[in-house]
């Protein structure tokens, strides 16, 4: 049984949930709620500076150069997570695409151009011409294809925020 309708559960990105203003401020209220309930218990533990604590600057100064600790094994940390903040999409996307995943069919399946969509696996097979061996996919509903789509991963905000942050850390640990 062949389906007309589009099947992009995989990688794309759908309509978004629309809010309500009023739903988007109690979203927007309820993470800082969670942000200052985080930052609070850091503040009196002394992680800004401001407040005398364990977690003070200068107590972690002390205590990481009494572990041998030094300003390059900081660096190379910071540099260490700005690499992996910058392509781990890319090793991601090219270890799915050799292991055949998020891969969908790209059977058209009326005249408006409408694709089956559904998730295909990889095989093998002998063309009868050549003899030679070439990928075919097969979806879930029976097409079999040469090729198939493929739904890279994308960065999203967490990727960039720890790039951006790591950046600026071995930024500033330069300059110090």
């Amino acid at each position: 049984m062949k389906r007309t309708e589009s099947f992009n559960h995989i990688g794309l990105e759908g309509e978004k949930r629309r809010q309500t203003f009023l739903g988007q401020r109690l979203n927007h209220f309820g993470l800082t709620l969670i942000v200052m309930g985080v930052c609070f218990p850091l503040y009196y533990l002394g992680l800004f500076g401001s407040v005398d604590g364990p977690l003070n600057p200068a107590h972690l100064g002390v205590l990481l150069a009494g572990k041998g600790i030094m300003k390059m094994h900081i660096l190379a940390v910071f540099t260490s997570l700005l690499i992996v903040a910058l392509i781990w999409n890319w090793v991601y996307n090219w270890v799915s695409l050799l292991t055949g995943s998020r891969l969908t069919c790209t059977k058209k399946t009326d005249n408006k151009g409408s694709v089956c969509g559904a998730s295909v696996s990889r095989r093998k097979v002998v063309h009868k011409k050549t003899n030679r061996t070439i990928p075919q996919y097969v979806c879930e509903y029976g097409h079999k294809q040469s090729e198939a789509h493929f739904h890279p991963v994308r960065k999203g905000t967490v990727s960039y925020s720890l790039m951006g942050l790591s950046f600026a850390f071995c930024v500033v640990i330069l300059l110090s």
